[in-house]
C-alpha cells in the first residue's frame, strides 16, 4: 500500500469514527429520574405542549417508557407558535 492511499485510508476511518461516537448519543434516552419527570403539570406547562413528545404513543423523544400527556419534566421545550400571515 503506497503511503498515499494509507493516510486516506485512517483519515477516512478517523471521520467515519467520529461519525458513529458523535451520532450515538443524540439519540439515547434518559431515565425518568433523570429528567425528574412527574405524572403532573408543573406552573401550567405540561407534556403534551412539548415538541419532545410523541402524541401517538404517549412517548417522550427524551425519557424513557410511557408517558403522560398531563405530566413533566426537566426536558420540556415549548412548541413553536404558527405565524399566521395576513392577507
Amino acid at each position: 500500500m503506497n503511503d498515499l492511499s494509507r493516510r486516506l485510508f485512517l483519515r477516512y476511518m478517523a471521520i467515519l469514527g467520529l461519525a458513529v461516537f458523535s451520532t450515538t448519543a443524540l439519540y439515547a434516552k434518559g431515565t425518568k429520574a433523570k429528567y425528574k419527570y412527574q405524572e403532573t403539570p408543573k406552573d401550567g406547562k405540561t407534556c403534551l405542549e412539548c415538541m419532545h413528545f410523541v402524541k401517538d404513543k404517549n412517548e417522550c423523544r427524551m425519557v424513557e417508557g410511557s408517558i403522560n400527556p398531563d405530566g413533566w419534566c426537566a426536558a420540556y421545550y415549548t412548541l413553536p407558535k404558527k405565524k399566521t400571515v395576513k392577507k
